[in-house]
């Protein structure tokens, strides 16, 4: 039996809606983790009202079918209605969840995303319902060509668009696969409406800036990454719109005497042997140099990599080997010892930092260290407190302290030790409770902060 493709034209076009469906659902999930206190929320809102809207969409199509006369006009319209609305609010999520954000972000978002999810779940009976024409029973052909379409776009947004080109550019594209599957369906008649709306798209984006995030020409450095954009504006480190750190920090700012915490005590000891996890604007990594240590310096963002050789030139400098690499992953496969090992990294809600706030991994840490070694942990200013106590330090505090006998802090820094300094331990106030991989408390004390 020879297979044959029913209305290729229609599969085609499904397949093309289906990839756009999860390119916006893939770039919605990453946009809104950066309001959610932990990864887990964005991923169960933005999966919550897909499949809502898919289910909702679906049943208003079952109630309405009979009555619809032209279905392929139909499908036609609703990609142009999704592409109108993804190029229009979805590119400027971020700016739209700012100025509604009263309502709450699960709310907000499940209100932006519902109208386009819904469009969406329409898509698929309303194909099927195109094919039952032909008395024969196509619904598997259907299912097919919108699941190819569905993992032909996670795999081409997450691996290709968003880390090369960025959120703007992804969703302009799957706006363009939406624009593509109008004009595939529709018939001659109306094939002029989809040509007519890119062109328009295309005049509006050259114009008022919707193909690109933004001016890159003000900027040092300016490129997409696996992690966020990352931008540098005057020696200021950006990463998603948020500052990092900056060249013009003064002497004393606590990413520098982090460094000397823990390297004074040393004295004149030679080749001190130092991991720098997390490399930024090159703060840490600069003043360890002064020491004269040997420096391994870890970095996850090969884009921030970039970014700091526009900055400074510390990475040239002999003592340094670079590793571009995940943190936790490098200490849990590397047997190197070291003398001082030093996080200086973004704050627990960002998910490829989070991990390494834990009990798990400071004692992958403490393993990591000579014997006489110490532990610097850049501690992010997010004083998070509840009946005046800081939930955020004491927590950080006890996980710290379920992998070293001694911990102690300073302006802006933990230092932990195998043995006790010449310093005051510092002294939690709130009840035993520990930040771990599995239960991620240390980020949800940061809910009292909001």
């Amino acid at each position: 039996m020879v297979f044959k493709f029913e209305n290729f034209n229609i599969q085609l076009a499904l397949a093309l809606s289906a990839a756009s469906a999860l390119i916006y659902e893939i770039v919605v999930t990453n946009v809104l983790f950066f309001y959610f206190i932990e990864s887990s929320y964005s991923i169960a809102t933005v999966l919550g009202v897909f499949l809502f809207g898919l289910g909702a969409g679906s049943l208003l199509i079952y109630f309405l079918s009979p009555k619809i006369k032209n279905k392929i006009l139909l499908f036609g319209s609703l990609q142009i209605i999704i592409a109108l609305y993804a190029f229009f609010i979805l590119t400027n999520l971020t700016k739209v969840v700012d100025r509604i954000s009263t309502l709450g972000t699960f709310v907000t978002s499940f209100t932006l995303l519902l109208i386009p999810t819904i469009f969406l779940g329409a898509i698929f009976p309303l194909a099927g319902s195109i094919f039952k024409k032909q008395k024969k029973e196509v619904i598997g052909l259907v299912y097919s060509s919108d699941l190819f379409g569905a993992i032909v776009g996670v795999l081409f947004a997450g691996f290709v668009l968003i880390p090369l080109y960025g959120a703007k550019i992804t969703i302009i594209f799957a706006v363009g696969l939406n624009i593509m599957s109008s004009f595939i369906i529709l018939s001659k008649k109306y094939k002029l409406i989809p040509i007519f709306l890119a062109v328009f798209l295309l005049i509006i984006s050259m114009n008022f800036g919707g193909l690109v995030e933004e001016k890159t020409s003000e900027y040092q450095f300016y490129s997409p990454s696996p992690y966020g954009v990352v931008k540098v504006k005057n020696n200021v480190l950006i990463i998603n719109e948020r500052e990092q750190c900056s060249l013009d920090y003064p002497n004393y700012t606590s990413e520098r005497l982090m460094v000397d915490y823990a390297l004074e005590p040393f004295g004149e000891k030679e080749n001190l042997q130092v991991l720098n996890i997390g490399l930024g604007c090159g703060l840490t990594l600069e003043r360890v140099l002064q020491y004269g240590a040997e420096v391994d310096v870890v970095e996850i963002n090969p884009k921030v990599v970039m970014a700091n050789k526009i900055m400074t030139d510390v990475l040239q400098n002999k003592n340094v080997n670079l590793i571009v690499d995940d943190g936790l992953k490098y200490l849990r496969e590397n047997k190197k010892k070291y003398d001082v090992i030093f996080v200086d990294i973004e704050n627990p809600r960002v998910a490829h930092s989070s991990n390494l706030y834990t009990v798990e991994a400071f004692k992958i840490i403490n393993d990591s260290l000579n014997e006489d070694g110490k532990f610097a942990l850049w501690n992010y200013v997010w004083r998070s407190k509840k009946n005046d106590v800081d939930l955020y330090a004491d927590i950080l505090y006890y996980s710290i302290k379920e992998a070293f006998d001694f911990v102690y802090e300073y302006p802006g820094v933990f230092l932990a030790s195998k043995h006790p300094l010449n310093e005051t331990e510092y002294i939690p106030q709130s009840d035993y409770e520990i930040n771990t991989i599995d239960r991620k408390t240390l980020i949800r004390a940061m809910e009292y902060y909001r």
